[in-house]
């Protein structure tokens, strides 16, 4: 069981725990902690989307500072239910959904739906080519309007492996092994 805490906002210090299943981990809280500061003016009030949601630490900090709609998308079901039932027993499960599925086949039905994003974070499995993928699909769904910000989580030695053309780069941070690029939706 891994176990977190929350940084700021209305649920700071809440402990968030999720299964160990041995194919994902919490991002460091200095990392949460750095790309959420950066992130809060855009916040209030946003439709947050969270691919490849893993424990849900991202989903979290986003709604603790007042996101006021957050979807993480999880293929593993043990932990997009975890997600779930913990959103529930902090009372934030009216803002906070996390959908069981895969990224690829779910981003085309938020887009049938009509569903648009003010912030959307990749932190997918690293070394696998899936943010390429990922900017792909999202590029061609308008799950987005011109004002989103696409945060990328990846290993800082794929960055340049990374094929950010179909956006704007807007800046890079990187916090040791650990590069989030901002990308604008021009």
């Amino acid at each position: 069981m891994f176990e977190f805490k929350i940084i700021a906002g209305e649920l700071k210090g809440k402990i968030i725990k999720s299964p160990d299943l041995g194919i994902t981990r919490p991002p460091l809280s200095r990392l949460r902690k750095s790309i959420f500061d950066f992130l809060n003016p855009y916040l209030d009030s946003s439709n947050y989307l969270d691919l490849f949601s893993g424990t849900g630490s991202y989903l979290f900090e986003a709604v603790s500072r007042h996101a006021s709609n957050c979807v993480g998308v999880e293929l593993e079901k043990k932990l997009a239910d975890s997600i779930n039932k913990q959103a529930e027993k902090l009372g934030v499960d009216n803002r906070l959904k996390c959908m069981c599925g895969d990224v690829f086949s779910t981003i085309p039905k938020l887009n049938q739906h009509k569903k648009l994003f003010d912030i959307i974070m990749i932190a997918p499995p690293q070394y696998k080519g899936i943010i390429d993928k990922s900017l792909e699909i999202i590029k061609n769904n308008s799950i987005y309007h011109g004002d989103t910000l696409i945060i990328c989580q990846h290993d800082s030695s794929e960055t340049k492996k990374i094929n950010f053309i179909l956006f704007e780069i807007s800046q890079q941070r990187k916090y040791g092994n650990t590069t989030f690029t901002v990308l604008k939706t021009k």
